[in-house]
């Protein structure tokens, strides 16, 4: 069920911003560890648009918190836990 709302001019919104989507998604990889996901399938599972859920997993695959992988048919993303991301950093650091 995607949340929606009517603004005045008719057009659909949902009335929340990205980075609530941002908040949601990671907190349903935090719940879920070991999760795999589409943005389809989080897009269900947070009751938000597929196409801004999406748009947001990509922004959090820049910032290193997803991990995204190709799948056959559809990009899969895996929760990147914290010490991950940890190790990341100081391995950049030392270069």
């Amino acid at each position: 069920m995607v949340r929606e709302t009517r603004i005045e001019n008719g057009a659909r919104a949902d009335g929340i911003s990205d980075s609530l989507i941002r908040i949601e998604i990671i907190t349903h990889f935090h719940r879920n560890p070991g999760l795999e996901s589409t943005p389809e399938d989080m897009a269900r599972a947070t009751g938000r648009d597929p196409y801004r859920v999406e748009s947001q997993m990509n922004k959090l695959v820049h910032l290193h918190i997803p991990e995204e992988r190709e799948g056959k048919e559809r990009s899969r993303y895996r929760y990147v836990p914290r010490h991950s991301v940890a190790t990341y950093l100081l391995s950049r650091n030392r270069r």
